[in-house]
Parts: structure tokens; C-alpha cells; sequence
């Protein structure tokens, strides 16, 4: 019997709440989006390839060092001695690795330094050519 006062209850609060709510006026224009940070707009495919390759590096990189701290965490919270810590830091060490390289190699101000110079007419580091796929040059 609570039960069903409770939820009774509940129903009649929640329909009071959204029956007191209005539709605000929407402006006859929609504005356009603002961005959080201005973007060099990819006029050419090699700037739009060499985005693509650092966005895809920068969230590989990001996946490999939540997994490493994925695995430290758990490791300290789930072992009560200093080998199972040992044993999860060992284990985490690589991955940790990984991950914060490819953040300092593929950092969006290098990405950003790189396609600026790629637009005053120099070439592209040897370490990024070899990188770029074929799928990278292809439209979004």
C-alpha cells in the first residue's frame, strides 16, 4: 500500500512540474554555432589528412592513458599490499607510456605549428608523411 501512495505520489508531482512549464519563443534565425577555439579551416586535403591523423593519434592516446590509470586505480584500491600494487603499476607502465607519448607527440598546438608551416609552403616532417593514409585524404 506505501508503494503505491509513493508512486502515486510521484506521478502527481512530476505532471504538476511539467504542466507548469512553458515553451520559450524560439528567435526566427537560428545563430550560428560558436566555437571553442578558432580552427584553421582545411582548404586543401593535406591540411584536412594531417588533422585527421592528429585528432585519431590524440585519442589513442587518450584511450591507452585512461587504461593505464584504469589499471593503477584498481591495482592500489583493490590490493592491500605492496606486490599487488607493484604487480598493477607493472602492468599499467606501458600503456601510461604509450599514451602520454602519443599526447606529446600529437598535441593540437604542434598540430597547429605544423599545418601553419604547411601553409607557408614547407613540407611536412618525415615522421607525419609516412603516417598520412590514404583515408585521411578523404572527405568527412
Amino acid at each position: 500500500m506505501r508503494k503505491q501512495i509513493l508512486v502515486a505520489g510521484l506521478l502527481v508531482l512530476s505532471a504538476a512540474g511539467a504542466s507548469a512549464q512553458t515553451n520559450p519563443s524560439l528567435p526566427e534565425k537560428p545563430a550560428p554555432p560558436i566555437e571553442a577555439a578558432p580552427q584553421v579551416a582545411a582548404k586543401n586535403d593535406s591540411v584536412q589528412a594531417v588533422q585527421t591523423l592528429f585528432r585519431k593519434r590524440r585519442n589513442g592516446g587518450t584511450v591507452f592513458t585512461a587504461i593505464g590509470s584504469l589499471v593503477l586505480l584498481r591495482g592500489v584500491l583493490a590490493s592491500g599490499d605492496a606486490s599487488g600494487v607493484a604487480v598493477s603499476g607493472a602492468v599499467a607502465a606501458p600503456f601510461l607510456a604509450v599514451g602520454i607519448g602519443k599526447l606529446a607527440r600529437f598535441g593540437s598546438k604542434k598540430e597547429d605549428a605544423y599545418i601553419k608551416q604547411y601553409q607557408q609552403g614547407k613540407p611536412l616532417p618525415a615522421y607525419i608523411r609516412k603516417r598520412l593514409r590514404p583515408e585521411y585524404f578523404r572527405a568527412r
